[in-house]
């Protein structure tokens, strides 16, 4: 199971930026793959829930504010899906095709 994974971050209307994310007990953490941005981590205490959508492959983090997340890949997708319920323990809603 991969507890990191490139992901794209909506940062703009029309704008995706490339972040590492990690997942780890203490909470999600998001490193830019290009150094213009800051590195950022949500608390896992902080964190509502945690959506997934299959057929855009996102994930939307919700706490006071809203982080959305895209994946290349499925497997990716999935794997994060796994690392999060198995390493956070929080809620999970996930919406299938």
């Amino acid at each position: 199971m991969k507890t990191s994974v490139s992901v794209k971050l909506q940062t703009g209307f029309f704008e995706r930026t490339d972040f590492e994310l990690k997942i780890m007990a203490e909470g999600l953490t998001f490193k830019p793959v290009a150094e213009d941005n800051d590195k950022f981590t949500i608390p896992a205490g902080n964190i509502r829930e945690i959506i997934f959508i299959e057929k855009q492959l996102k994930m939307v983090v919700q706490t006071k504010e809203i982080t959305d997340a895209y994946f290349a890949n499925e497997s990716d997708w999935l794997d994060s899906m796994k690392a999060i319920k198995e390493t956070l323990g929080i809620k999970i809603i996930c919406e299938l095709n």
